[in-house]
């Protein structure tokens, strides 16, 4: 990591025929089944495309934290929150505003929990706490199939989650990746990171199938067990804090894999900041005002897409099949963001990949239907699969990996703030004025704002040793 204009080297990509085979097949397949399905085929297509050129000792890792986010906190108040909105809202007679306080409310849990829970990670490691989470959230999920008419019995479940899931965060499976990785990092990123995606593609068609056939209670019961019978094993068997575990290097080297260079360390070099330095730069803050801006026009869109999109009159299940669309292009814009950003400089690959959401919000805007709304939220996913990529490459690239649970803590927390916030306001706009079309408009002056912010980062500093102090 040095303080050039440039990523780390460039490392050949070599894809593995059989996953390449295997992604293929998926793709045919996917075309076979019913349309309700065929965005979970197709986004399991995109998975082992992204991890056919990772090495071969690194594919369970990064494949277990893929499938930990798709089922984590973080998938489902993206995805499911929207597609529940409608059927539980007609049921117990709540507004959209009181409905989307729910976000809210986990939203300030998780804000004032990020700034803590990087820190624990960063003392302690992720495995044990993330097998704990899934057990933990897949239960919170479970229980809404007891869900009451009383709003707080809702909020009080919501607020609950961000604490009891923190393991299944981005948080803790980005600091897993950043400990084994360096010339492939934002690859890897990239391919972990875009499991938030395959959520949106699962959990939209599983959570519409159950809810159209079952009931949202027994959607909700559905979810929760998809997490704890399918993740928890995964993630028991390939999930390691370290390469050094399982005798590895940074990016899968073996210790005796060339007898011209050195031999893999088995434990990963420690460089950089401690978070109280990182806190002290300005760029630590410009990047912090970046992300709550990104994550604002983000978060207000993409959360409520479905309620947006049927305020337009189109169907719940073309609009499912919408943020199904959007799903995938947030899996393609994810592993796209991570290859780019480790041959190039990230903060321009950043600010480029956000033209593609200013677009697309402006299509919704226009009252985009049919085709042009499924245009216009691939735009938007494309963005919204980069966001995680670009917080967790710049975060290591500017202030090292020393601390990085609790710096990236920090700019996660400015994230989900943005988010949770915008869900609100996006709501209580439409409630009042009866259309969504001026807050979208906001959100696109938003997106302009916070790559002006990221393009005054400047170039890589030169990370320091670690020293006794800064850890």
């Amino acid at each position: 990591m040095h303080g050039d204009s440039t990523a780390a080297p460039r490392a050949a990509l070599r894809f593995d025929a059989r996953f390449m085979v295997a992604a293929a097949a998926i793709l045919i397949g996917a075309f076979l089944v019913p349309p309700l399905f065929r965005g979970a085929m197709i986004a399991l297509s995109v998975v082992a495309i992204v991890l056919a050129p990772l090495p071969a000792g690194t594919r369970g890792v990064t494949f277990a934290a893929m499938i930990g986010l798709a089922t984590g906190i973080a998938s489902v108040n993206l995805f499911a929150v929207g597609i529940f909105q409608g059927p539980i809202t007609k049921e117990f007679g709540w507004t959209q505003t009181q409905y989307s306080v729910v976000t809210l409310v986990g939203t300030i849990v998780t804000v004032a929990s990020s700034l803590y829970i990087g820190k624990l990670f960063d003392r302690q490691g992720v495995r044990r706490w993330a097998l704990v989470s899934i057990l933990l959230f897949g239960g919170a999920l479970i229980s809404l199939y007891w869900l009451t008419p009383n709003l707080w019995h809702f909020y009080a479940v919501f607020a609950l989650m961000p604490l009891i899931g923190a393991g299944t965060s981005s948080i803790a499976y980005s600091r897993v990746i950043a400990a084994w990785f360096d010339q492939r990092r934002g690859q890897a990123f990239g391919a972990a990171l875009a499991g938030i995606g395959i959520g949106g593609a699962l959990l939209s068609t599983v959570s519409q199938f159950l809810i159209g056939n079952y009931g949202w209670r027994t959607a909700y019961a559905g979810i929760g067990l998809l997490s704890i019978l399918a993740t928890f094993p995964l993630v028991f068997s390939k999930l390691y804090d370290s390469p050094g575990d399982v005798g590895l290097g940074l990016d899968g080297r073996k210790p005796d894999e060339s007898a011209t260079t050195a031999a893999a360390p088995t434990v990963p070099a420690l460089v950089g900041f401690s978070a109280h330095q990182s806190r002290r730069m300005p760029r630590f803050w410009m990047m912090f005002g970046s992300f709550l801006l990104l994550a604002f026009g983000i978060g207000g869109v993409l959360i409520p897409l479905v309620p947006i999109l049927r305020a337009r009159g189109i169907e719940p299940e073309q609009a499912a099949a919408v943020q199904g669309a959007l799903g995938i292009a947030l899996i393609v814009g994810r592993a796209f963001a991570g290859f780019l950003m480790d041959r190039f400089f990230a903060p321009r690959v950043a600010v480029i990949i956000l033209i593609f959401p200013m677009i697309g919000i402006s299509m919704l805007a226009l009252d985009a239907t049919g085709f042009t709304a499924l245009i216009a939220a691939v735009c938007i996913g494309l963005a919204a699969g980069a966001e995680l990529d670009v917080i967790a490459v710049l975060v290591t690239r500017y202030f090292g990996n020393v601390a990085y649970g609790e710096n990236y803590g920090w700019q996660y927390a400015a994230w989900t703030f943005g988010s949770g916030s915008a869900v609100v306001v996006t709501n209580r706009v439409y409630d009042a004025l009866g259309t969504h079309t001026p807050v979208l408009w906001a959100y696109v002056g938003f997106f302009a704002l916070s790559c002006v912010l990221i393009l005054r980062l400047g170039r890589y500093p030169e990370l320091p040793p670690a020293v006794k102090d800064n850890l």
